[in-house]
């Protein structure tokens, strides 16, 4: 048997499937076994496989046993010459193994090959080839050196990036992603070190085949999709931590002495700014726009009050300057707050709202505290600047997020749809009835010419240029696996966003992220999960009790006092949700309380949504809740009487 490929999954049931799609591709001309090793997954990954792809050996282990250990579970059972360590977020090319299997023949000398690797925006991805680690390397990395001198030998090494990306080269380390070692190779240096539950075993394995005298190399005259790569190294933490962590627990196997003691520093040096620099920025996106739209409107008022200096003569107590300028302009920021003015899509009149309800605030205050209501004309007036200040800030707020100065952030998103014209009607129907996908469809490219198709891809760059889209979806039905890589790494330049709808299936699949249709979409419901229905009861009960409380001094805004205050019991005694469903719910629906409040208030956000109960159980949060809970308030208690 010429391969063996060994696929390690764990709830990545979507990935998984296009991968073993363009793995069976892949196949055709090589005696192949394919394994996959679920472990311990909950989204029904073994049993797709089972049902799909029933020429797939499967291991389903009962708990999560790490990448190595899994890997060689099925790695001793294998009966190919070569064993592929294969990721299931990838896509693989007809030819990718064919070409490294000829290449391992025709290379007695490699102990393992790597192929080029393209990440889901069609750019080369600089983790298809490594350096081993050292002090320098890292340091390299961690100060940013090696982006600022990309060519250059001196700062370079930690990625390669001097090296060339289309030349075949041996390299020091491969990338786990794709990883086909010869038997022969295995047997001689070991299994993958079962010790590194996550990462670093794959510079472990490329290591010990140095030592024993093979060369690792980098094949680039085939490619691969890696999806989740290059996301989540920017953006997860946990990841960032546990990749220095797995470095650190290499470097403490491999290096002794002196050697070793920079290398450790360095490692945890860096776990120690990935967390730091981790926190600033989580702290800085929920932060900065909150302070920035207070200092604003505090220089509003210091505006405001030189001016009624100047026009009346009159001067104000010590300190007023100050603090009761603060106190106004977080009033303003409270209710922006509450009424989620800090998070896109943008609302008018809810910014409005949070500006009434700053102002009655202050109104209130100055009315049980006479000695800080001093100006009536600053408060009047900082309100109504208060509101131009809200628009301008969110929409600068969305050029900078978004790329376009925009209020509201509803921009329209464009699409352009790369399909054989037999799939028009069904990508159609998936894109805007099942998914009912958020976008403005320009239209399909045809690999043969038709009249109801813009053009071919031949012609993509004048489509390009002339429609503008922001997102080319691929049909993997109607293109190869082949063509739809090269069309990604012809068109990364233009920062589009890339989607691929795989044979047959109700969904789209891109970098994280994946889109289902509504028959599918019960697979992933939040309200499943325990902890996530105990947010919803924790919700009610801290919300229910401030609400009691304040209930003598708001019962004025609801329409029915008394039906809300029974609601307002009845929720903390346990009886209602806040918000629960409009419809009687399935019995695939998780099951909720009857709710003071219904999925119903959401019908002027989502008017096309196919089933708005069903939207909410799969993107419950507590936000979500709180801005029902908003839009409804007045109206609490109507529903139960």
């Amino acid at each position: 048997m010429d391969l063996s490929v060994i696929i390690v999954s764990y709830n990545v049931k979507y990935f998984l499937r296009q991968c073993l799609q363009s793995v069976a591709r892949a196949c055709e001309g090589l005696s192949v076994e394919v394994w996959v090793v679920d472990n311990a997954s909950i989204d029904g990954s073994v049993e797709m496989v089972r049902e799909e792809f029933p020429w797939v050996r499967v291991i389903a282990n009962s708990t999560n046993l790490g990448f190595a250990r899994a890997n060689n579970q099925a790695i001793r059972q294998a009966k190919g010459r070569h064993i592929l360590l294969l990721n299931p977020d990838t896509i693989v090319q007809e030819d990718t193994f064919r070409k490294v299997v000829s290449f391992l023949d025709e290379h007695p000398e490699a102990g393992a090959v790597g192929v080029k690797i393209i990440d889901g925006q069609g750019r080369f991805s600089v983790d298809s080839r490594r350096d081993l680690p050292s002090a320098w390397n890292i340091f390299c990395k961690l100060s940013g050196l090696y982006k600022l001198f990309p060519k250059s030998r001196l700062f370079g090494r930690y990625h390669l990036t001097y090296l060339p990306e289309d030349k075949i080269t041996p390299v020091p380390v491969l990338l786990g992603a794709f990883m086909c070692i010869p038997r022969q190779v295995l047997d001689q240096v070991g299994l993958l070190d079962e010790r590194f539950f996550m990462y670093a075993e794959d510079i472990d394995l490329c290591y010990r085949i140095l030592q024993a005298g093979y060369i690792n190399y980098y094949l680039p005259t085939t490619q691969i999709v890696h999806f989740k790569g290059e996301s989540t190294r920017t953006r997860s933490l946990n990841y960032v931590l546990t990749f220095y962590k797995a470095s650190l627990q290499f470097v403490d196997k491999h290096y002794k002495g002196l050697q070793r003691l920079p290398m450790a520093l360095m490692y945890r040096l860096g776990i120690l700014s990935a967390a730091l620099l981790s926190g600033v920025k989580r702290i800085a996106s929920f932060l900065y726009l909150p302070l920035l739209e207070l200092a604003l409107l505090y220089g509003l008022g210091r505006t405001l009050m030189s001016f009624w200096i100047e026009t009346t003569g009159k001067k104000f107590y010590p300190g007023y300057e100050i603090w009761a300028l603060l106190g106004y302009s977080a009033a303003f920021v409270a209710g922006h707050v509450l009424f989620l003015n800090y998070r896109p899509v943008y609302r008018i009149r809810r910014i409005a709202g949070a500006v009434l309800l700053g102002f009655l605030g202050i109104v209130l205050v100055s009315y049980l505290v006479p000695s800080i209501n001093v100006s009536r004309f600053i408060v009047l007036a900082l309100a109504m600047g208060a509101i131009p200040v809200g628009l301008a800030l969110r929409a600068l707020d969305n050029w900078i997020r978004r790329g376009r100065l925009h209020l509201t952030g509803e921009i329209s998103h464009r699409i352009m749809v790369i399909a054989a014209p037999s799939q028009f009607a069904r990508i159609r129907k998936l894109l805007f009835e099942e998914i009912q996908y958020p976008a403005e469809f320009i239209g399909f490219v045809s690999p043969q010419n038709h009249p109801k198709a813009l053009g071919t891809p031949a012609q993509l760059p004048y489509l390009l240029d002339q429609y503008n889209p922001d997102e080319l979806i691929f049909c993997n039905t109607s293109l190869s696996s082949q063509e739809i890589i090269s069309l990604m790494m012809r068109y990364f330049y233009r920062k589009l966003n890339f989607k691929i709808i795989p044979p047959y299936a109700d969904y789209l699949i891109g970098p994280q992220s994946i889109l289902v249709s509504r028959h599918s979409l019960r697979l992933y419901l939040r309200l499943h999960q325990p902890e996530v229905l105990f947010q919803k009861k924790i919700f009610d009960l801290v919300v229910g009790l401030s609400l009691l409380i304040a209930y003598p001094f708001t019962f004025w805004i609801y329409h029915h006092p008394l039906a809300a205050l029974q609601s307002l019991i009845g929720v903390l005694l346990g009886k209602y949700h806040f918000v629960s469903y409009t419809e009687i719910p399935s019995e695939e629906m998780p099951l909720l309380k009857e709710g003071v409040l219904t999925t119903d208030l959401l019908r002027y956000h989502y008017p096309h949504t196919f089933s708005l109960d069903l939207m909410y159980a799969h993107r419950y949060s507590v936000l979500l809740d709180w801005k029902i809970l908003l839009m409804g308030l007045p109206h609490l208690g109507t529903a139960n009487r």
